[in-house]
């Protein structure tokens, strides 16, 4: 899982890493620097000027060669730190300056540079592994310098690192934990893991004391631990499930990876135990639907007791538990869990219920009722599940029809809801396109219509369809038309000459002429794939212009695409002139600032900590203090996973209307840290996400802000933020 724009233990505790990575960051080291030769292109110094917000406003306009050409020299440790982030966060074509700064002697400089050589790996995996490994066996510190290294190497993945990792957690100690999340990125970048890595980990979880964090790297593959380590795996994971803690998290997913038909029964306990955090709830209802036959019979015996008397239970964090069980409900429930699912399918919410419980009343009904129906659309169920504003009922009856062919009466059922009100309903019913080619000309129909919405949301979603199956826009070419109604012309070729349907090309134009706002990228880059892939005959200035944007998600995703149409060596350099420097540079909060939700799930907080972020930080605050939250959507919340929150239009594409350029920084995710949701390098806006679990995937990938307060895994989607308070 990810925290993109688009789209969630024990909360109140902050981790001894997470202490220990921001102490490092922020320390101030005596030691004196390493000589290091000013890189050649490196700007001149201006008399005068302050060398520190020289070095901020390089960095956040993205032009490595703005950086003063004597802070990476300086004796002035605070230089060569702002220096080595800049860099780490330029990610420049140039990795020299990045691999001298990892020589210094200083602790921050050394981890911002790992950091920036960890994010820039890709192409450079031989040098970069080998200037990392090495300064590894040469540093004399154990935490938490290594760990920056090490989580680096992970991110490079490949043989080497895989080797070099293994060889860290192995050797034990500080390191060892660090050393597993690294080898948890190496199998995500590999798709799996290797024979050997998997018995390292296995020996450390299985050691005394044991490691569990070493049960993490089997969470971020599909095949687990496979056949020959499934029985140490789950005897690894039962063991992990006696200790408290963060981590126990990577335990419960290593039961559902196991491929053990005894773990069933393990997840059963962790889904109905009350001893249990509700990510661990929800991680134990994902973990059975894994493990198929044995894992359906025990998830009907274990649904049941989650199963509230009334509607008014539904309120709580116990929601999200159940809505994953539902979902993890297969296609063909078993009888004990179709009772289950005929009482939630039949919880009536009083008259006169709030909004709220009406809301998730509704969306618990019909998750249900759309696994009794099976697919019929005429189930009572399905038609009445809806207590509230009509979304849930709607998402109910798309699943339904995505079990069958759209034809004749399903088909029209399908141009309804992708006509709906409902901005994500209607995303959904474009996204079905891709798996249902019988819709033909109804799909085109769609999509000429959704592509000439001004939702960009909607654009994004139908441009991306576009792109991906180009031939789902084209039709019989009207030459070929006409000859078919011309009883003397010849008879027709086994491949008919197609053209792009014209009112797809009309919307697929207007959309592309839409002065979209700089922070919509993910609506700008679909349309520029889109239109190449669609041949729109604008298509290729509209894509030499998205070449030139001073985004980098832009240009990276423009020369993609234009590498896919044909153009050779296509690239898509930073443009001579850079985008302006973020208004809160020399103006950011220097304190930490707590700002207060009220929200139709309670009172919730978030402290927001400029230390690692400040231009984010201060910008968020600024916007509520401004009223932005206010009366605002919870448009995201994965159960167990992020609550997701700060889009206008409510299904994750919006923003503000300004772009933020990401202040990523070495630092973990756990349970209530606070982010700044992305889609892509430079996209930030004004949507942020609060973790409910720990997960290290996205440690390093996304802006630090805060802290969160209060019980977030209680929040629902759907639920309004009614008013904010910035606390003084």
């Amino acid at each position: 899982m990810s925290v993109s724009r688009n789209s969630s233990v024990q909360g109140g505790e902050v981790s001894l890493l997470h202490v220990a990575a921001l102490t490092l960051l922020g320390a101030c080291s005596r030691s004196p620097p390493v000589p290091i030769a000013a890189p050649a292109d490196a700007a001149p110094r201006v008399v005068g000027e302050d060398p520190i917000a020289a070095i901020a406003r390089a960095e956040d306009r993205r032009r490595a060669k703005d950086i003063p050409a004597d802070a990476q020299r300086s004796h002035d440790a605070s230089l060569r730190r702002a220096a080595a982030r800049a860099r780490a966060r330029i990610l420049d074509a140039d990795d020299a300056p990045l691999l001298r700064a990892l020589e210094d002697d200083d602790d921050e400089v050394i981890s911002w540079a790992s950091y920036g050589l960890g994010e820039s790996c890709k192409g450079h995996e031989v040098t970069h592994v080998r200037a990392l490994a090495s300064r590894l066996v040469s540093s004399r510190r154990e935490r938490p310098l290594r760990q920056a290294m090490l989580r680096a190497l992970g991110r490079c993945g490949g043989d080497a690192s895989d080797e070099t990792l293994r060889a860290w957690l192995r050797r034990g100690g500080d390191t060892a934990e660090e050393a597993a999340y690294a080898l948890g990125d190496v199998a995500a970048l590999r798709g799996s893991l290797s024979t050997e890595s998997s018995a390292a980990l296995l020996d450390a979880a299985q050691s005394s004391p044991a490691l569990p964090a070493a049960l993490y790297p089997f969470g971020r593959t599909d095949g687990g631990a496979g056949d020959e380590f499934g029985p140490r795996l789950l005897a690894a994971a039962r063991a992990a499930m006696g200790h408290q803690g963060p981590e126990r998290i990577f335990a419960v997913r290593a039961l559902g990876r196991s491929a053990e038909p005894d773990a069933a029964a393990e997840l059963a306990r962790v889904l109905d135990g009350d001893d249990f955090s509700p990510s661990e709830r929800v991680e134990a209802a994902h973990g059975l639907s894994r493990l198929r036959k044995g894992g359906q019979a025990a998830l009907a015996d274990a649904i049941a007791p989650l199963v509230p008397e009334r509607a008014e239970g539904l309120a709580g964090d116990g929601f999200g538990a159940l809505m994953a069980a539902v979902e993890a409900v297969g296609d063909d429930p078993p009888r004990k869990a179709t009772t289950a699912l005929w009482a939630i399918a039949r919880l009536n919410a009083p008259a006169g219920s709030p909004p709220a419980l009406l809301r998730r009343a509704s969306a618990a009904r019909c998750a249900a009722a759309a696994k009794l129906a099976r697919g019929a659309l005429d189930s009572d169920l399905l038609l009445t599940c809806d207590v509230g504003d009509g979304e849930a009922g709607e998402r109910a009856r798309l699943a339904a029809l995505d079990r069958e062919p759209l034809a004749r009466a399903r088909r029209a059922v399908w141009l309804d809801l992708a006509r709906s009100s409902h901005p994500r309903v209607r995303e959904a019913a474009l996204d079905l396109v891709a798996r249902h080619p019988e819709l033909a000309d109804t799909a085109r129909t769609a999509l000429a219509e959704a592509l000439a919405s001004s939702e960009p949301g909607i654009v994004a979603v139908a441009a991306s369809m576009v792109q991906a199956h180009p031939d789902r826009v084209f039709a019989l070419a009207r030459s070929e038309r006409l000859a078919a109604l011309d009883p003397s012309a010849p008879p027709p070729t086994a491949n008919p000459a197609r053209e792009l349907d014209p009112a797809v090309a009309k919307a697929l134009a207007v959309a592309i002429g839409r002065p979209w706002s700089p922070d919509l990228v993910e609506t700008r880059a679909a349309l520029v794939d889109a239109a190449l892939a669609a041949g729109l005959e604008q298509a290729r200035a509209y894509a030499d212009g998205a070449c030139k944007d001073t985004n980098a998600t832009v240009r990276a995703r423009a020369a993609k695409a234009l590498a896919a149409a044909g153009e050779k060596d296509a690239r898509c350099p930073p443009p001579d002139v850079p985008g302006e420097p973020a208004a809160e540079i020399g103006h950011s909060l220097e304190r930490a600032v707590r700002v207060v939700f009220d929200t139709d799930a309670g009172t919730l907080a978030v402290r927001f900590d400029p230390a690692l972020a400040p231009i984010a930080v201060t910008r968020v605050v600024a916007l509520a203090r401004s009223g932005f939250y206010n009366h605002l959507e919870v448009h995201r919340v994965t159960p167990g996973f992020v609550v997701q929150f700060g889009d206008r239009g409510g299904d994750g594409y919006g923003g503000s209307g300004e772009l933020l350029r990401s202040e990523t920084a070495p630092v973990p995710f756990g349970p209530l840290d606070v982010g700044v949701a992305l889609a892509g390098r430079d996209t930030g806006s004004s949507q942020i996400f609060v973790t409910l679990a720990r997960y290290p995937h996205l440690d390093g990938q996304y802006p630090w802000i805060g802290r969160a307060e209060g019980d977030w895994n209680a929040v629902a989607e759907g639920d309004v933020v009614r008013a904010v308070r910035v606390e003084e």
